[in-house]
């Protein structure tokens, strides 16, 4: 999947971002609270669509392609007020909202049609279908459907954003899958393991069972960063006492030169562990796959922003969608891949950086960059 252009309104905040067009490549630059992060989640927010969610307010229209096929899906959930501060446990109808309007064409031939009243697929109305769903979730199976479907299975947001080590009760529940042979069975090719849905660390662990070749290239690279590394392994805590849960979970620990003891997961630096979950990433995601980043810079230093930068500027199978504010980011990724974003009160705007008329050279154009007054200033009242 690669998205092209994407419109989004969420009418409950009351706030928009008007067209944003995509390359393979965007860095999305701008002082804090522009609304970068928010142009990433409402991209989740589709995905969420796409999987049954039901989204007050929202309104969207997405232009994307995948083998070779051009998509163009928007619609519109109808908007209510809510009480923020009641919380009712049990889900019920009066939690969802219903969709007003949904398109979805194909190459320029009309798939879905649906207002309140009537769902048309392939032009033939269908019966009466649940009002709280996407028609590309209640049609997934369906053969022109299940591409959009799987298009939108490819969106992931890379927690690596964060730094954090710690492993989470789903990446848990996956664990059994590494000791089951049989299950593991299942995985056994590079490219399965590549188009699942598993968490990147059980990605890393099947290779490094099943693919040494491609496990040591993922090393290397992660070497070629951290030189005083030498050895890194995958295997379960030696702890006895371990839940059944975690008892099996692969940890990563690495070995330094010079150092007898292997450092667990646990111990190791924020930056180093989201590195190789980077380097990972771009290894062990299926091709079509678009990859967001929340604030690139979170915990890595100028050595880990080179190279990563470097890995992300010669892949190509993949789309990447990554804010920024920080000068060393920008001023490494080339300019023809800024977009810069201001926002005037409810308004977001993503513009190209030749839109702003910046110099030839990359230093020249980032020194422009930090100088303009949309850049500097970013907010504006509405």
């Amino acid at each position: 999947m690669k998205i092209n252009r994407v419109i989004y309104y969420d009418h409950e905040l009351e706030w928009q971002f008007e067209p944003i067009h995509f390359s393979e490549l965007n860095l999305l630059v701008g002082i804090s609270g522009v609304g970068k992060t928010q142009i990433l989640t409402s991209i989740m927010n589709l995905r969420k669509i796409a999987r049954g969610g039901s989204l007050n307010g929202v309104e969207w229209d997405i232009d994307f392609s995948s083998n070779n096929y051009e998509y163009k899906w928007n619609g519109e959930f109808e908007t209510k007020e809510i009480d923020a501060f009641i919380l009712d446990e049990e889900e019920s109808e009066k939690d969802k909202f219903r969709i007003n309007r949904e398109h979805l064409s194909v190459n320029g031939k009309v798939i879905i049609e649906r207002n309140n009243h009537e769902i048309v697929f392939n032009g033939n109305k269908l019966p009466k279908l649940s009002p709280f769903e996407s028609a590309i979730k209640i049609l997934s199976e369906e053969e022109n459907i299940a591409p959009v479907k799987d298009g939108f299975n490819k969106v992931i947001y890379s927690e690596q954003s964060r730094g954090e080590n710690s492993v989470s009760v789903d990446d848990m529940i996956y664990s059994s899958i590494i000791s089951n042979k049989l299950a593991a069975k299942k995985y056994s090719s590079l490219e399965e393991i590549q188009e699942s849905n598993l968490p990147i660390q059980i990605k890393l662990a099947l290779v490094y069972n099943y693919h040494p070749k491609i496990f040591q290239e993922i090393k290397q690279r992660f070497i070629d960063i951290f030189d005083q590394i030498e050895d890194i392994k995958m295997e379960p805590d030696e702890d006895e006492d371990l839940p059944k849960i975690i008892a099996d979970y692969p940890f990563i620990n690495i070995k330094e030169k010079g150092v007898n003891n292997w450092i667990i997961q646990q111990r190791i630096s924020s930056g180093m562990f989201r590195t190789l979950m980077h380097i990972s990433e771009l290894y062990l995601s299926t091709e079509g796959t678009v990859i967001l980043i929340d604030e690139f810079e979170n915990s890595l230093g100028v050595n880990c922003i080179d190279i990563l930068s470097d890995l992300l500027l010669e892949n190509r199978k993949l789309q990447f969608i990554i804010t920024s504010h920080h000068p060393y980011i920008i001023n490494k990724i080339g300019m023809e891949y800024w977009k810069i974003v201001t926002r005037r009160g409810g308004i977001v705007t993503a513009r190209d950086a030749k839109d702003f008329n910046l110099g030839k050279s990359r230093h020249q154009a980032f020194m422009q960059l930090i100088n303009l007054e949309a850049y500097k200033e970013g907010i504006a009242a509405g």
